[in-house]
């Protein structure tokens, strides 16, 4: 933002309370109350009463935007303004979902700066979410070229934010892993951010890997820390590495994860374990089989780089970025593997998901609904791209996974009910049929068909083909993002949808 920035009142503890900003002969405010209007006009980085440029769009253009246009979904997270993607540090408070994720505000108008943005929901009922001021900026010597994807941690009531700290330098890519202690995040201010003074805490990648070196996700384990990152050999092929630390501060190379494949079964995928050049997001749960009992350990990962394929009727990694997870258990840096890759959800736009383990053997689950390098969105209309999909339950049973949303009942909302937001629609069905997205002008935007063995989305002039001998079928239409469960959890798919009318939607309406 160019032209004159001010601070024009303190409250307690020398915080910003109310701003003001001119740009171009136009002077817009906000305080510290109204976190819609910091997000929508100008980011206030109070922690370190720094303000940052998150754009061109000004407040009376935000509320035109809002009054012409309803993509925005009511239940799913999306970002207030410019682009997000990868969610994380995902944590749970009590009844209280923390959510951080990749968030470059500027998009599409000013330069990358892609940091953290924050947002929390209610666990217990659907219901939308609360924006927080931006956590994490890329203002520093190491990650300024971006605050990348990472995890949580919570040790003796402390919150540790763990992210890569991205900096290109002389051509090269300088991958670093940091924390960050989050200081009151269910605050009435959102949270303040410090940034550890011995950061970086890895200040490169490992010997024989290249500058892709990401996304660290920790668990707990007997004695200390483990990290699990995501990373690419000098040979260009993905994989994982494993760190430990006692004391989530000094961390100590393990090695890379090998895999035994040895009395591995197949999964649902054409391959044991896939390719692809790079591995990203990786999560490492241990998760109780509800089949068996037994504790197993799950990796789920992203691999960049596999091809499409079409086998038997059913399309195979259709995306141009997939993710999925194998089941197994490991054994210091060896995977056992017990069940093959098997692809996590088969919508359209699904990729980087986040877990974490929440008791009883489950987890929670959040995924951006979205691919890389696909920005082009109508929602950019309204200044923003992109959102998360809905909170998900996962579970192990017989070596899959299984996924439903969080929340039993997610209601449905007319147009018009909250400015700016699209329309939420829901139905259910236990026998075969089909299923249309109708949009008010009666399109239908996307169709959903169960039954014979096989579930059928098609969107546009593509269909998808999954093997499911259950029929049954749960489907949610959210603003610009619709969810569908099928087979009470075992297929999930993730699509974006656009109705003629943007997303004022009609209803599912059988067919």
């Amino acid at each position: 933002m160019k032209g004159d920035i001010r601070a024009e009142a303190c409250g307690r503890n020398g915080h910003v309370e109310r701003a003001t900003a001119e740009r171009g002969g136009e002077v817009v405010e906000a305080t510290r109350g109204d976190r819609h209007e910091i997000d929508y006009t100008f980011a206030a980085h109070m922690n370190r009463h720094k303000f940052h440029s998150i754009g061109t769009v000004s407040k009376e253009s935000t509320q035109q935007a809002n009054q012409r246009l309803n993509y925005r979904p009511n239940f799913h997270l999306s970002p207030p303004q410019g682009r997000l993607n990868d969610p994380n540090g995902i944590f749970l408070e009590g009844d209280t979902l923390h959510t951080y994720y990749q968030h470059d505000p500027g998009f599409p108008h000013a330069p990358k700066r892609t940091g953290w943005g924050h947002a929390t929901t209610s666990l217990s009922s659907a219901r939308p979410w609360t924006h927080h001021p931006d956590a994490l900026y890329p203002d520093l010597p190491y990650d300024k070229d971006g605050c990348y994807s990472g995890g949580a941690a919570l040790e003796e009531g402390e919150v540790w934010l763990f992210y890569t700290g991205n900096l290109k330098q002389e051509g090269r890519r300088i991958p670093s892993q940091n924390r960050v202690r989050a200081l009151d995040p269910a605050g009435p201010e959102g949270g303040f951010y410090q940034r550890d003074p011995g950061n970086p805490l890895i200040p490169d990648a490992p010997e024989g890997y290249t500058g892709h070196f990401r996304d660290p996700h920790l668990s707990r384990i007997e004695g200390g820390w483990r990290m699990v990152l995501g990373v690419q050999t000098q040979q260009e092929a993905g994989t994982v590495v494993l760190y430990h630390s006692p004391d989530l501060e000094r961390w100590d190379l393990e090695g890379e994860m090998r895999f035994d494949l040895s009395a591995a079964r197949p999964g649902l995928s054409p391959d044991l374990l896939p390719g692809g050049y790079m591995w990203e997001c990786p999560n490492l749960l241990t998760l109780k089989d509800k089949a068996t009992g037994k504790d197993k350990n799950v990796l789920i990962f992203c691999p960049q780089g596999l091809e499409r394929r079409d086998i038997d009727g059913q399309t195979h990694y259709a995306s141009s970025d997939q993710c999925g997870y194998i089941v197994g258990h490991l054994e210091g840096t060896v995977f056992h593997v017990e069940r093959g890759f098997s692809e996590l959800d088969y919508g359209h736009e699904f990729y980087a998901p986040q877990a974490v383990e929440v008791g009883n053997g489950e987890a929670l689950l959040l995924a951006w609904v979205g691919l890389p390098a696909q920005d082009e969105a109508p929602t950019l209309e309204q200044g923003w791209v992109h959102c998360l999909s809905l909170p998900r339950r996962v579970w192990l049973e017989g070596g899959r996974l299984r996924q439903l949303p969080w929340w039993e009942e997610v209601p449905e909302i007319n147009t018009g009910a909250r400015e700016g937001f699209g329309s939420t629609v829901v139905a259910e069905s236990e026998t075969a049929g089909a299923f249309a997205l109708v949009d008010d002008a009666g399109n239908d935007v996307l169709l959903v068909e169960s039954g014979g063995g096989v579930v059928r989305i098609t969107r546009g002039q593509g269909t998808r083909c999954i093997a499911c001998a259950d029929p049954q079928l749960r489907l949610i239409a959210d603003g610009s993002v619709a969810e569908i469960f099928a087979a009470g959890g075992d297929i999930s798919a993730a699509v974006a949808v656009y109705g003629e009318d943007r997303c004022r939607w009609r209803g599912w309406e059988r067919r």
